[in-house]
């Protein structure tokens, strides 16, 4: 059963006026693509235990067509070598290792701060993307627009094969491209499904212009499609609403979505961009790690909740940067040059 379009629904419940969900409710989602594109990039990788696969991350960027790249990988204080590995490359990122483990959203925060592009790339430590990927993300960059990239998935023993490109694209694998909503109470909405449902996302939303001003279908908002493996950002927005929140860390799934409620809240746009697309290379132990998700779930959306019922963060980017230096203060970093520029202390 596909979920009607006509079934798009305003907020569940009312908001508080000013708070950020308010905010979402005030806004439309009917973007326009600019006319001139953008040359240069910022990619931001942050990895905790990637190791495995961050050398063959590093080798797809640097052959990446079309756009001027900066790569930035902040390790969240990895248990394995994979910084140094990153380091090594030839393409010469910036590698900044984190003494202790505070988590996703303080990594890409620390990318962020030192991004010198308008434009800011998130891509997850085990995202490889095809030569044309960033270079679709780039011709539509804008400073009022959020681009969704998408990911299908691949093994990690795939990795023992050579190169990993795809010679045909399966959107479908994407949840916002196609999902089954299971019957029950779904987590984030709070709705109610007697049975199963499919919802094809994109089809029913016109590309996601119909499902502005707080709406939902499923378990979709407009901020819940933000998804940061394969996302591209502007940068003074993502600074001015004071970047990801680092009380998600331990928990997951909504980080990235909260991030993207602010910067829904402050006026952007989000649109997806079909011919963006990663291959998401599945660590060996994905089910532990999913089992350690789902466990989490619940917190997860309680917290995002109470965030939303909140109002808009004031000073943002002065917060940004003052948490982000206290990192940098302890952190080891390694510039693209091989200088050392601080010193784990």
């Amino acid at each position: 059963m596909t979920i009607d379009f006509s079934t798009i629904r305003q907020p569940l419940s009312p908001v508080e006026p000013g708070s950020v969900a308010s905010m979402i409710a005030s806004r439309s989602n009917d973007y326009r693509l600019p006319t001139a594109s953008q040359a240069q990039l910022s990619v931001v990788v942050p990895i905790r235990n990637r190791a495995f696969v961050i050398t063959h991350v590093l080798d797809a960027l640097a052959a990446s067509e079309g756009v001027e790249l900066e790569v930035i990988v902040v390790d969240d204080a990895s248990d394995d070598d994979g910084a140094f590995r990153a380091a090594a490359h030839s393409s010469r990122p910036t590698v900044i290792r984190l003494t202790e483990a505070v988590g996703s959203s303080v990594a890409r925060n620390v990318g962020t701060v030192l991004a010198s592009a308008p434009t800011v790339v998130y891509v997850d430590g085990d995202m490889i993307l095809p030569p044309l990927t960033l270079h679709e993300l780039a011709v539509r960059a804008a400073d009022d627009l959020i681009l969704l990239g998408f990911r299908q998935h691949v093994p990690a023993a795939a990795l023992a094969a050579g190169p990993l490109m795809p010679t045909s694209i399966d959107l479908d694998q994407d949840p916002r491209v196609s999902t089954v909503f299971p019957s029950g109470v779904l987590p984030f909405s709070g709705t109610v499904l007697d049975s199963p449902q499919r919802c094809r996302l994109l089809d029913e939303t016109d590309e996601l212009r119909g499902l502005g001003h707080g709406r939902w279908v499923g378990d979709w908002s407009l901020p819940r499609t933000v998804i940061t493996a394969l996302v591209a950002m502007p940068r003074e927005a993502v600074l001015d609403v004071g970047g990801f929140h680092p009380g998600f860390h331990g928990l997951w799934g909504a980080e990235d979505a909260y991030v993207g409620a602010k910067l829904v809240a402050a006026g952007c746009k989000v649109v997806p961009v079909r011919s963006a697309v990663g291959l998401h290379v599945d660590p060996p132990e994905t089910q532990p790690e999913n089992g350690r998700k789902q466990n989490s779930l619940p917190r997860t959306v309680a917290f995002y909740r109470s965030l939303l019922a909140q109002p808009m963060p004031v000073g943002g980017s002065t917060w940004l940067r003052a948490h982000v230096q206290a990192q940098l203060d302890q952190a080891t970093v390694i510039r693209g040059d091989r200088a050392l520029t601080r010193t784990t202390s």
